[in-house]
């Protein structure tokens, strides 16, 4: 990021959230460049034969997956256009089409002309514009394929891009014994992505994805690129033009609730690529260098996921947090009330210094987010101060659903006490108050167990739980302190 942008973005941050959360937000940013050292690898030549030689022989066998790769246009740069539109001809499986819906007032001659060299490119000028979901929309009507990826006219894909979704779809089919691609269980995959600076031809801001999460979904659309969705689940969905600017966002939230908040785990429904198949361009003008630049969207984002929850009956009120495109989502009178998927909800433990010493746990009992100060976000997608799931919660600071108080006795052999309620009443008092630090003390219950043995206890809880279907969700702003 420019110097000129970076001081644009920490003066706007500044105007909305006061000096002292954009002093740790620059201080955080400034630490969190420093020890950026990402470097995006381009694909070997030699992989990539090997992928298009493993296309040939599927494509023999008859056994290839179609693509359909929707693209909205509207007053595309020429130059954006030919790089997106080489990035799909250079992709090493083939058997893809590209839907270039344009809504310009004047029919893109770059475009026709591709149209005109390769069958694959179907070129749609449109009779009006009619905003960004329901030009989609259009494009998507078009569409032939058996799966539907969506991609943004200036961005571009790398060129293993759907050889890696392919993959994906085929291991499914496979272990399913499936032959038809419609009934493949695999409704949406998703991948890494980088951003790019198309002047300079440079990669940064990697972002690695986690596998699937509802609740970090609910909270920022993680998501985002490169998304692929199978046909008759975009094409049912559709986009919605009331969430122009958060439209993909609306299609994530609603595709994905379909597969968890109806059932306790989307099992085998949505899965992550932890690769970059998709660079993100940043110019002054895109959301990606520029989150100002759209502030409708995020508008948008809050509203989508407020819809959401009017849907599935859920009262909550949905909070934008500081950082712009990221949310919270407030459950009255609480998480359990309206969500059956969830089991626990705990919060984070911090020692004397301010620095995080509990809360939640991935698979491997690793503390999530460990040391990180008190201030700070969790780096460039602010994470660590999301509500999310996790593999464990902290047994310090917790709260489980009335029917697993028994269990919560029987594996703790304590007196069950609603350490998460208390916490999240304690910020909820210091909110109004004008405090920033949280003093409740966390639950001296366990205070002769070492550290080891609350990890330990914390695990055999929440994988009891979980054993029963229940999600695990961590809440960062249930705050406990530990001397």
């Amino acid at each position: 990021m420019g110097i000129r942008n970076a001081v644009r973005k920490t003066i706007a941050y500044q105007k909305r959230n006061g000096t002292r959360a954009a002093f740790f937000a620059a201080l955080e940013r400034v630490s969190d460049n420093f020890k950026d050292k990402y470097e995006y690898v381009p694909l070997p030549e030699d992989v990539k034969q090997e992928q298009k030689r493993e296309y040939k022989l599927l494509a023999e066998a008859g056994n290839c997956v179609r693509f359909s790769i929707v693209v909205p246009l509207f007053n595309t740069p020429e130059k954006y256009l030919k790089d997106m539109i080489e990035s799909v001809l250079a992709q090493t499986y083939g058997n893809w089409e590209l839907v270039l819906a344009d809504a310009s007032l004047n029919t893109s001659d770059v475009a026709k002309e591709y149209a005109d060299e390769d069958p694959r490119i179907k070129y749609y000028h449109l009779d009006k514009n009619a905003g960004i979901s329901e030009n989609t929309n259009r494009g998507l009507e078009k569409a032939s394929g058996d799966y539907i990826g969506l991609l943004d006219h200036d961005d571009i894909l790398t060129p293993d891009a759907l050889y890696e979704v392919s993959r994906v779809i085929r291991k499914s089919m496979k272990q399913n014994k499936l032959v038809r691609f419609q009934d493949c269980p695999v409704r949406l995959i998703y991948s890494d992505e980088d951003k790019y600076d198309g002047d300079r031809d440079k990669y940064y801001e990697h972002h690695a994805k986690p596998s699937f999460n509802m609740d970090y979904l609910l909270s920022n659309n993680y998501i985002c690129h490169f998304t692929v969705m199978r046909a008759d689940v975009i094409k049912r969905l559709k986009l919605r033009n009331d969430y122009d600017g958060a439209q993909d966002f609306d299609l994530f939230l609603r595709a994905t609730a379909e597969a968890t908040l109806d059932m306790p785990m989307a099992s085998g429904q949505i899965v992550h690529i932890a690769k970059v198949l998709y660079h993100w361009r940043c110019h002054k003008n895109s959301t990606a260098a520029n989150p100002a630049s759209k502030t409708y969207a995020y508008e948008a984002g809050k509203n989508a996921i407020a819809d959401l929850m009017r849907r599935y009956k859920i009262n909550a009120e949905v909070e934008p947090l500081q950082h712009l495109g990221f949310y919270r989502v407030n459950y009255v009178p609480d998480i359990f009330s309206g969500r059956r998927d969830v089991g626990c909800v705990g919060g984070k433990i911090l020692n004397k210094k301010g620095r995080i010493a509990g809360g939640a746990y991935t698979k491997d009992k690793a503390l999530m987010y460990a040391t990180l100060p008190e201030g700070y976000s969790g780096g460039l997608q602010h994470r660590a101060v999301l509500q999310q799931d996790c593999a464990a919660v902290d047994i310090r600071c917790l709260s489980v659903r009335p029917e697993l108080v028994p269990l919560y006795e029987q594996v703790t052999g304590v007196k069950y006490v609603d350490a998460y309620g208390e916490a999240i009443a304690q910020a909820k008092i210091a909110a109004k108050e004008g405090r920033h630090k949280v003093v409740q003390a966390a639950d001296d219950r366990f205070i002769s167990l070492n550290q080891q043995e609350i990890v330990d206890l914390s695990f055999k809880l929440c994988e009891e739980i979980r054993k029963k279907g229940y999600r695990i969700v961590w809440d960062p702003r249930a705050v406990q302190r530990i001397s």
